[in-house]
């Protein structure tokens, strides 16, 4: 394998742009690494030169490039941007104001067709409840470990909570009686650092089951204490046979999401259902309340408990109908064919709602 050039002071400044990224701009540890590759592959088309030497001539040739190798429209549009807000931060920079010009960052720039082209929505694959449900109940419930795998993944489709927060949580953080997981982020770790109540959707008694079950077994079965670990790690050591294997549950939390997505992946290849990752629950519970007719304040409360600031968040970026579901859905208007015509009250019921969406 090619090892990579490196080049020092492009090296130094990336790492003042992704210190700012973090501490002025606010943003997520996923979202800088996605700008560290998108640098990165501007780095490799020119061979690691000086960012100072940045000019249209190597704006016009990355871009081209892109377009050329085998990489999805929506991925080009995302590392152009990256880069041309790289470029216009660097443009403000001791020592490179005289160098990197706003005239050549404007040709980080794609046709207004392709952009348009790399924005429309997917018809992207996504579980259903029933195929997760499938796999769940294929999965074994003897040992320690396999109870805490089952109810974490049930946990994960009753509320679509981030794997991050997942891990992070601890027993006290659920509220029974109220059915509400508190993501407090003081303790638990939540995308920008928010505050995020998240109720158990009632989509499955099977899995309210399967979890509540967990939390009776944890408290009193193993002993575990409300600062403990809602899903605890395992705990590895040598077996009767002097082999290192998993013994049990530990008292500590995961320090990655790996083990997460392993555990929802087998899970899957089990049950012989197409892998999904666990931000697709997201996509998965904002459709299972479209299929059951949820009303605007309904979805709204949805869009809360996902901790979106705006309805339009959920709608937009997790609830795109799919393609077959907009087919049922545009056939079903001829049976709306007799309705009554609506009234001037009902219209102004509607933008209410409708403006209630948007805040």
């Amino acid at each position: 394998m090619m090892k990579r050039k490196l080049n020092t002071a492009n090296e130094r400044i990336k790492l003042t742009y992704f210190h700012f990224l973090k501490n002025a701009d606010g943003k997520a540890e996923a979202t800088i690494r996605q700008n560290e590759k998108a640098i990165r592959r501007f780095e490799d088309y020119t061979g690691a030169a000086c960012f100072k030497t940045f000019d249209q001539k190597q704006a016009v040739g990355f871009k081209e490039g892109l377009e050329k190798q085998d990489i999805a429209l929506a991925t080009v549009n995302s590392t152009i941007n990256m880069l041309k807000r790289f470029f216009g931060w660097l443009a403000l920079q001791p020592g490179y104001k005289s160098k990197v010009k706003s005239n050549d960052i404007a040709y980080l720039s794609l046709p207004e067709k392709a952009v348009r082209a790399a924005q429309a929505p997917a018809d992207r694959k996504i579980p259903t409840l029933a195929m997760v449900e499938a796999a769940v109940r294929l999965m074994p419930n003897r040992t320690a470990i396999e109870k805490r795998n089952r109810a974490m993944i049930a946990l994960l489709a009753l509320t679509a909570i981030r794997v991050g927060s997942l891990i992070s949580l601890k027993l006290k953080h659920f509220d029974q009686p109220r059915m509400l997981v508190k993501q407090a982020p003081s303790e638990v770790s939540t995308k920008f650092s928010k505050h995020i109540d998240t109720f158990l959707c009632p989509f499955s008694d099977e899995f309210e089951g399967i979890f509540i079950d967990w939390v009776g077994y944890i408290r009193e079965v193993q002993l575990f204490s409300g600062d403990d670990p809602l899903f605890p790690k395992t705990s590895m050591g040598q077996d009767a046979d002097n082999c290192f294997a998993p013994l049990g549950l530990s008292r500590e939390h995961w320090v990655g999401t790996e083990p997460v997505r392993a555990i929802l992946r087998s899970a899957f290849d089990n049950a012989g259902i197409p892998r999904h990752t666990p931000h697709k629950f997201r996509n998965m519970l904002v459709n299972e309340g479209y299929d059951r007719g949820l009303g605007v304040a309904e979805m709204k409360a949805l869009s809360q408990n996902l901790g979106h600031e705006s309805a339009m968040t959920t709608l937009t970026s997790y609830g795109t109908i799919a393609t077959e579901q907009q087919g049922r859905l545009i056939r079903s208007c001829a049976a709306k064919a007799d309705d009554k015509p609506i009234t001037h009250s009902q219209l102004k019921e509607v933008l209410s709602d409708l403006q209630l969406m948007k805040t």
